[in-house]
C-alpha cells in the first residue's frame, strides 16, 4: 500500500495541468501590427479581433470588425505595456497574420525594433512584413476593405495570391527576413503597400458599401535594403526583373505589341531561374539562366499565324527579350542604390568561397558595381488555348 501511495503521488507531481493557461476571453488575438516614429518614440498599432463581428453564427452589428489599439515608448515593448492603459486584456500575437513598416521608421532601420519581436515567445516567425509606401503604416490597418472583414486578412490573401499571379511582388516573412540580415553579398528587399484614394473615405464603413469602393489597398514597388535601412524603391518593371532574377517567378503576363494600339497576351505559366559564377580574370561573372513556360492568351494581332512554327518561335524570342529588359533594368536600378538584393554576392560565396575572402570588405561599392552579368533565356510557348486563329472578324 505504501508503494502505491508513493506511486500515485509521483504521478501526481507530473500532472501539473495547465499551469500557464488563459483563457480567450482574456486575450486581445492581434492579427495585424503597424509600427511608425513619431515625436522620438515608436507608435505601434495593434488590430485586434472583434469576436462577436465576425462570428459566423451571429449577425454582425454596428460595430467594426476589429479594433486599433496604440501604444507609444522609446522601444516596442514600452509601447506594448503602454496600450493596457486602455485595452481591457493583454495583447496575444501569436496569430499575426501581417506586419507593416512605416516608410520614415525603414529609412531609419528596423534591426533594433525587429529584435523584440524575436525575442518574444508568443510569436511565430511565419507572418509576412511589408513596407507601407510613402505613408504612415497605421492607416494601412484603419481601412475597411471588401471580401474579407478584417483588413489583415485582405491583405494576406492579396499578397499571396499576387506573389503567384502577378510579378512585382514578393511574400517575405519574418524568418525570411531574419536570414537576409545575417547573410553576406545578400540585401533585404520587401513589397510595398499604399491606400488608393481618401483615405479618410477609406476608414468608413461606407468605403464598403458600393460595388466599387472608393479607397482601398494596392501593393506596389519593392523596397530596397542596404543593411536594415530602406534606401530606394524599385519600379513595376524593375521589380517583375527581380522576381525573374530571384527565381521568385511563378506566373504573370507579358503584352507583346504589334500593328497600332493592339498587344498580343502571353501569359508565364512557370519560370525557373538560376545564378552560375564563373571567374575570369580572377573577377567573378554571373550566368543568369531562365527557363520559362509559356502559353498565348489573348491574340488581338491578326497578321501572327499561330498555325506556323515560325510565328511561334518569334513570339518566344519577343518574351524572351522582355525578360531580359526587366532583368537589366532591375540590376541598373540596383546599382545605383548600392543594395545586391540579388544575393549575387552570395552566389559567390557559396561557389568560391576563396575568391569571396578578397571580395567581401568591398563587394557593394566595387564587386557588385562592376560585376558583369550574362543572360540565358529560354522561353517555351507551350498552348495557344482552345483555337487557334480566329475567324472573327
Amino acid at each position: 500500500m505504501l508503494q502505491k501511495a508513493i506511486m500515485i503521488t509521483l504521478c501526481m507531481l507530473l500532472l501539473t495541468g495547465c499551469w500557464s493557461r488563459r483563457e480567450l476571453n482574456e486575450l486581445l488575438i492581434v492579427l495585424g501590427v503597424a509600427v511608425d516614429w513619431e515625436d522620438g518614440e515608436y507608435l505601434v498599432s495593434f488590430q485586434v479581433v472583434n469576436p462577436s463581428e465576425i462570428s459566423a453564427q451571429q449577425r454582425g452589428g454596428d460595430r467594426p470588425p476589429g479594433t486599433l489599439y496604440q501604444g507609444r515608448g522609446k522601444t516596442m515593448f514600452e509601447a506594448a505595456r503602454f496600450l493596457t492603459a486602455e485595452a481591457p486584456r493583454k495583447v496575444y500575437i501569436g496569430h499575426m497574420q501581417i506586419f507593416i513598416i512605416g516608410e520614415k521608421l525603414a529609412r531609419m532601420g528596423i534591426s533594433s525594433f525587429l529584435d523584440n519581436t524575436l525575442r518574444d515567445n508568443e510569436a511565430r516567425m511565419d507572418f509576412n512584413v511589408v513596407v507601407a509606401k510613402g505613408m504612415k503604416a497605421e492607416d494601412i490597418l484603419k481601412i475597411f476593405t471588401p471580401m474579407e472583414k478584417l483588413p489583415t486578412q485582405n491583405m494576406l490573401r492579396s499578397l499571396q495570391t499576387s506573389e503567384r499571379s502577378w510579378a512585382p511582388t514578393v511574400s517575405v516573412t519574418m524568418d525570411d527576413i531574419i536570414d537576409f540580415l545575417s547573410e553576406d553579398g545578400r540585401e533585404l528587399a520587401l513589397t510595398g503597400i499604399q491606400v488608393i484614394g481618401d483615405q479618410q473615405l477609406a476608414e468608413k464603413k461606407q468605403n464598403v458599401e458600393t460595388f466599387l469602393p472608393s479607397s482601398h489597398f494596392r501593393y506596389t514597388g519593392i523596397a530596397a535594403f542596404k543593411d536594415d535601412k530602406l534606401i530606394g524603391w524599385l519600379n513595376e518593371k524593375e521589380s517583375k526583373g527581380f522576381t525573374d532574377i530571384t527565381n521568385k517567378l511563378d506566373s504573370t503576363s507579358v503584352e507583346l505589341r504589334c500593328s497600332g494600339n493592339l498587344y498580343m497576351g502571353i501569359e508565364i505559366t512557370s519560370s525557373n531561374s538560376r545564378i552560375e559564377m564563373k571567374v575570369k580574370d580572377g573577377m567573378p561573372e554571373a550566368h543568369i539562366y531562365f527557363q520559362t513556360e509559356a502559353n498565348v492568351v489573348d491574340r488581338s494581332c491578326k497578321d501572327v499565324d499561330l498555325s506556323d512554327p515560325a510565328a511561334i518561335q518569334t513570339l518566344e524570342h519577343r518574351v524572351e527579350k522582355v525578360m531580359k529588359s526587366n532583368a537589366e533594368a532591375s540590376v541598373k536600378r540596383a546599382k545605383s542604390l548600392k543594395s545586391d538584393i540579388f544575393g549575387l554576392g552570395s552566389a559567390v560565396e557559396r561557389q568560391h568561397p576563396a575568391l569571396w575572402k578578397n571580395l567581401r570588405t568591398h563587394w557593394d561599392e566595387d564587386g557588385f558595381q562592376t560585376l558583369k552579368l550574362h543572360y540565358h533565356i529560354k522561353v517555351n510557348i507551350r498552348k495557344i488555348g482552345t483555337i487557334g486563329n480566329s475567324t472573327m472578324k
